[in-house]
C-alpha cells in the first residue's frame, strides 16, 4: 500500500475551531494541536485504506450488489 506522506494539501481545522467543539473548550493550545495533528494522520491513513480497497475485485463486486 502507498502511503501518502505530503498532507500539505490537506484540509486541516484550525485550534480555534476545535476548541469550539463540546468538551475541547479547555484544552490547552499544545494539545489541540497534537489532537490536530493526530486527526490528520487518522484521516491519511483512512484515505489510503479506502483507496487502497477501492481498487479491489470486492468492493467492484459489492458496488454491483447494490
Amino acid at each position: 500500500m502507498k502511503i501518502v506522506k505530503d498532507n500539505t494539501a490537506l484540509k486541516t481545522i484550525s485550534v480555534e475551531e476545535l476548541k469550539s467543539f463540546d468538551g475541547f473548550a479547555d484544552v490547552s493550545i499544545q494539545e489541540a494541536e497534537h489532537i490536530i495533528a493526530t486527526l490528520k494522520e487518522l484521516s491519511l491513513l483512512t484515505h489510503n485504506i479506502v483507496t487502497n480497497y477501492e481498487q479491489s475485485e470486492s468492493i467492484s463486486k459489492l458496488r454491483q450488489a447494490e
